[in-house]
């Protein structure tokens, strides 16, 4: 068995790379199947990453199938580039609930469109049409999935950049999605054109017998799709969380807030305004933002909580959000939740600092503290 497999591998030009490449392409398709079958991800935003995925893993299995030599050169693949970042971009717009318009969805699939139309045309043509000319537009066509995917980079970055602008004060109605890991993969992609930049200028691999220089982009490629999708999944599924707990809170909240009303006693008034409020939810509450709420210096709101609480701002903070981490590790309803999501739904805007937050206070990690309920 294995000689026959070595022999089909001399024969098909098999390699460590070609493996590699496979083995990215082979997780696209099974991120896919998890998708469409795990009731735990059948979340609308899920399925435009994974067409993500897909076209990017199969843009990779057209250029392998050229490198192993299953077939000759495909001058007429699908123009799966054309098709990433639009998905991308999709993705993004349900991730972060913004709703853009069937025209913006239109245009930016156009390139995807007319690539397939002009595929059509060069294999319909394939005798009438010179190897050089042939060249010509194909090499016109791939500088220009270039250019497109650069620029899809661009607008997306803006589009989270205007969501986090527009995020900066908390507000319990609204949850603000997390858009590190989507700026990251963003990066990665910038290195995938790069990459891509470089491979073009030495050669076009529809033409070229030996592929080997388009290895590293195809491996870089591989590891968008891994990134992506397993970090993306992790993320809408945290999120959709974080939405179940966040409807939870509110209905807990009073209809009608006591107003303020400012007297001898202003740490209790301090106090019942950041719980019936649940001010404590908000990740960047500082002695600031409540000094300024009662118009009162931060040096005093200090000395007040520290000689009150018995302890700083800081802890005082973070022990109202452990108390609210608690019983939402308790309650049944949320008992297949991730602990990141009530993580972040308690206050945090880490895991790492609820963890460090949640053992300090209880000597225990939030895991085993759910785990003995």
């Amino acid at each position: 068995m294995l000689k026959i497999l070595f022999v089909a591998s001399q024969e098909l030009n098999f390699n460590i790379f070609n493996i590699i490449i496979l083995i990215g392409i082979f997780q696209g398709f099974v991120f896919c199947f998890i998708v469409f079958f795990n009731n735990n991800y059948k979340i609308p935003s899920n399925y435009f990453l994974v067409f993500t995925a897909l076209a990017l893993s199969l843009n990779n299995l057209q250029y392998l199938v050229i490198d192993i030599e299953l077939v000759e050169m495909l001058y007429y693949q699908f123009p799966f580039e054309f098709l990433i970042m639009p998905m991308f971009y999709i993705f993004v717009d349900k991730y972060l609930s913004i709703k853009s318009t069937k025209k913006v969805i239109f245009l930016i699939l156009i390139p995807f469109l007319f690539g397939l139309v002009f595929r059509l045309i060069v294999k319909l043509n394939l005798e009438h049409l010179s190897e050089d000319v042939i060249h010509v537009l194909l090499t016109i066509e791939e500088y220009l999935s270039l250019v497109f995917s650069i620029l899809m980079i661009v607008i997306i970055l803006f589009k989270i950049h205007n969501y986090e602008k527009s995020k900066l004060a908390f507000d319990l109605t609204e949850l603000k999605a997390k858009t590190k890991w989507l700026k990251q993969a963003l990066i990665i992609g910038v290195i995938v054109c790069i990459s891509w930049l470089i491979v073009i200028k030495e050669s076009i691999a529809r033409f070229e017998k030996d592929l080997s220089t388009y290895y590293p982009l195809w491996i870089i490629i591989s590891v968008l799709v891994y990134w992506i999708v397993y970090k993306g999944l992790i993320e809408t599924r945290v999120l959709n969380q974080r939405m179940g707990i966040r409807n939870d809170i509110l209905k807990s909240l009073p209809s009608k807030p006591k107003s303020l009303q400012i007297n001898d006693n202003l740490f209790l008034e301090i106090e019942n305004e950041i719980v019936s409020k649940k001010l404590y939810l908000n990740p960047n509450l500082n002695l600031e933002l409540i000094a300024e709420k009662f118009g009162i210096s931060v040096s005093y709101l200090s000395k007040l909580v520290n000689s009150s609480a018995n302890q700083s701002f800081t802890d005082f903070i973070n022990k109202l959000r452990i108390e609210e981490a608690k019983k939402m590790l308790i309650n049944p309803d949320f008992k297949n939740y991730t602990i990141e999501a009530v993580g972040y739904e308690s206050g945090f805007n880490s895991k790492s600092n609820f963890y460090a937050a949640f053992k300090k206070e209880t000597q225990k990690t939030p895991s085993s503290f759910r785990s003995n309920q």
